[in-house]
This record gives C-alpha cells, sequence and structure tokens, in this order.
C-alpha cells in the first residue's frame, strides 16, 4: 500500500508539474503604435527629421561621390521650384512659418549669394511603415526643406522654404 501511494504522489506531482503556466516565447511582433497604412504597414517611426546632403562639394571624396552617383539634384531641385511657382505645393518661410507668396519666392531667388547651384542639402520629414508580411519599409515624406551653402568651407546652409508635400 505504501508503494501504491508513493507511486500515487509522484503521478499526481508530475501533473501539477506539467499543468504548470509557462512563460510565454519570445516574439518579435511589433507594436503597431495604433496607426497602420493597408498598403504600407505599421507605422514604426513619426516625423522623423533626415538631413540629406545632395551635392558633393569635395571631388576627391570618392565616398561622398559613390554615394551620390544616382542623385539628379538639379532636376530635383527644378522641380520642387517649379512646384512651388505652380502653387501645386505650399512652400513656407523656414523660421516664421508663414505661407510664402509667388512674389516672395521670386524676391528670394534674386537675393545676393543665392543661386539654385548652392542648394547641397534636403531635409525630410518622414514617417516610417515596416510590413512584416511583405518584408518592406515605406517612408512617407511630409515636407522638405531646401538647403543652400552659404559657407562651403565650413559645411553651413540656409533653409530656402519648407514645403508640405501631400
Amino acid at each position: 500500500m505504501k508503494n501504491v501511494m508513493t507511486i500515487l504522489a509522484v503521478f499526481v506531482v508530475f501533473v501539477l508539474a506539467s499543468c504548470r503556466k509557462t512563460e510565454p516565447a519570445v516574439t518579435t511582433e511589433i507594436p503597431a503604435m495604433g496607426v497602420t497604412d493597408s498598403a504600407a504597414g505599421i507605422l514604426v517611426a513619426e516625423n522623423i527629421i533626415q538631413d540629406i546632403i545632395i551635392k558633393n562639394n569635395d571631388p576627391d571624396n570618392y565616398w561622398a561621390a559613390e554615394c551620390l552617383k544616382g542623385m539628379h539634384r538639379k532636376a530635383l531641385v527644378d522641380i520642387v521650384f517649379d512646384l512651388a511657382y505652380s502653387q501645386k505645393a505650399l512652400v513656407y518661410d523656414f523660421d516664421t512659418n508663414e505661407k510664402l507668396t509667388v512674389r516672395q519666392l521670386k524676391q528670394f531667388e534674386k537675393k545676393e549669394g543665392f543661386s539654385r547651384d548652392k542648394i547641397g542639402k534636403i531635409q525630410f520629414v518622414e514617417s516610417w511603415y515596416l510590413n512584416p508580411d511583405k518584408v518592406s519599409i515605406t517612408k512617407k515624406v511630409s515636407s522638405i526643406v531646401l538647403g543652400y551653402e552659404i559657407n562651403t568651407n565650413e559645411g553651413i546652409y540656409f533653409p530656402v522654404f519648407r514645403m508640405i508635400l501631400n
């Protein structure tokens, strides 16, 4: 009888041990932050600001030349200005956030020292969406700021204007 009780006690301990709650497995799920875009995915970064150099001023800088070999800077700058002049996109003064008129843009372009060729930086405000099903990241740009060089030796840029994108 003692053996039966021992076997029964071991059996009960075994059953109870096997029924205990186990720790959840570690997952790589991405918190949705409550926002998704059915085409793009899950919002993982909102209003990230990135400054990008778009003009290489140092012909000996091989890495910068390599990074910018696919950049069509003149086309980009001209299209942005065309969008501003046609008022297809709204543009604002960077410092005051006041809407700029076509007349103000023309005056800005006539400023001493300004040249579209000096535009060497662009700042993006963007949101990032990760789509785990497609294994892709989509960036949606909400605004851009063009920057022109005011001192090429020190890499100082002055903002031209902020353009709001759809």
